[in-house]
Order: C-alpha cells, then sequence, then structure tokens
C-alpha cells in the first residue's frame, strides 16, 4: 500500500518508475505517459529519445491521446455501452494503448511487433497504483494552486498592488 503522506516529487518519482516498469515489461514498447483528461502531458518515459526532426513529441502524444480517448469515451455513452475499458488503436506501423487512470489516462505506444493481450494485462496491472498516485499528486497540485490564489487575494496583499 502507498504511504497517503508522501511528498509531490515522491509521487512523481514513483510514477515515473511505474511507467519505465511498463515499458521495460516486453520488446516492441516505445513511450508510457499519463496525461490529464485535458490531454496535457503530466509525464512521460521513454526507451528513445524524442526527436523533434521526425515531428515526434511527448505533448503531441499526449495532447492527441487524451482527444482521442475522450472522444472515444463520449461515443461510447452515446452507444450506451458506458466508459471504455481500453483502447486500442493500430496504425500501419504501430498501436496506441489508452486507458483512464483516475483523473488521467495512461499512454502505452508500441511497434507492431507486440503482444496486445500482455500490454492490455500490463496496464490492467498497474492501473490501480497509478490511480491512487495520480489522483494525490494531482490534489496536491491544486490544493497548492489554491493556496497560491488565496494569498494573492488576501488583504494585506491587495494593499500592495
Amino acid at each position: 500500500m502507498v504511504d497517503k503522506y508522501l511528498s509531490y516529487s515522491e509521487d512523481e518519482l514513483r510514477l515515473k518508475k511505474i511507467l519505465t516498469i511498463i515499458i521495460n515489461s516486453t520488446p516492441g514498447l516505445k513511450y508510457a505517459l499519463i496525461t490529464d483528461d485535458t490531454g496535457i502531458t503530466i509525464l512521460s518515459q521513454a526507451k528513445f529519445k524524442f526527436t523533434d526532426h521526425i515531428g515526434v513529441s511527448v505533448e503531441k502524444i499526449g495532447a492527441i491521446g487524451g482527444a482521442v480517448f475522450v472522444a472515444g469515451e463520449e461515443q461510447g455513452h452515446i452507444l450506451g455501452y458506458g466508459s471504455i475499458n481500453l483502447q486500442i488503436t493500430e496504425y500501419l506501423d504501430g498501436m496506441i494503448f489508452s486507458m483512464k487512470v483516475g483523473k488521467g489516462v495512461l499512454c502505452v505506444v508500441s511497434d507492431n511487433n507486440t503482444q496486445i493481450g500482455f500490454i492490455r494485462a500490463t496496464m490492467k496491472k498497474w492501473a490501480p497504483r497509478i490511480t491512487g498516485i495520480l489522483n494525490r499528486y494531482l490534489q496536491a497540485d491544486q490544493a497548492e494552486f489554491s493556496k497560491e490564489v488565496k494569498e494573492m487575494f488576501r488583504s494585506d496583499f491587495m494593499g500592495m498592488l
């Protein structure tokens, strides 16, 4: 069980470690990343370095992956199928696996030479752990933001303006 009083940076390190375990779990996996519901990349881990010269960036993967996931989830609700359990997008030269993890989305990027069932099982194995850490991580971030906003509107601070 994860200690619920971990600091923000410890949560970040634990999430990075889990992403590393996931991409090293089987050949063919290239990237693992966590985005928020809007597609903003929170954390990522890669077996290979992202290179700008071919137009690949973690921000682009996160933004598009998040948007596709949310659109697919909305489509499922319209059809009466409920929430997405796991979304797999298969391209000519690779696949993207996406799964809801609390207040975020876990995306795993692979080439075509991977075992879909193993990746699915790995994501399902780590999803509860990621969910717990991520929800706390985002809550800590929101609490810090709220504290800063409240500080800005204190009466003595406003007098300084």
